[in-house]
């Protein structure tokens, strides 16, 4: 019977699929130029940051707060 086979069937997982070298080589230097590119961003706006802070007058430290006087037992 048609029927009587009940072992599982097999789903080709498209993931499973290995990709090709030549393709894998592409991938991996898309991926390496993508994160050069976004280092180089990060440092760029890293130095902005420094020489805008260089450029700003360090703020005035604030005074020390004084505490509440003690009220004396009458």
């Amino acid at each position: 019977m048609a029927g009587d086979d009940r072992r599982p069937r097999v789903w080709h997982d498209v993931h499973s699929v290995q990709e090709a070298p030549r393709e894998r080589q592409k991938a991996s230097g898309r991926i390496a130029a993508e994160e050069a590119a976004a280092r180089k961003k990060i440092e760029a706006l890293r130095a902005q940051r420094l020489a805008k802070e260089a450029a700003e007058p360090p703020p005035e430290p604030k005074p020390a707060a004084r505490g509440k006087p003690k009220a004396t037992a009458p």
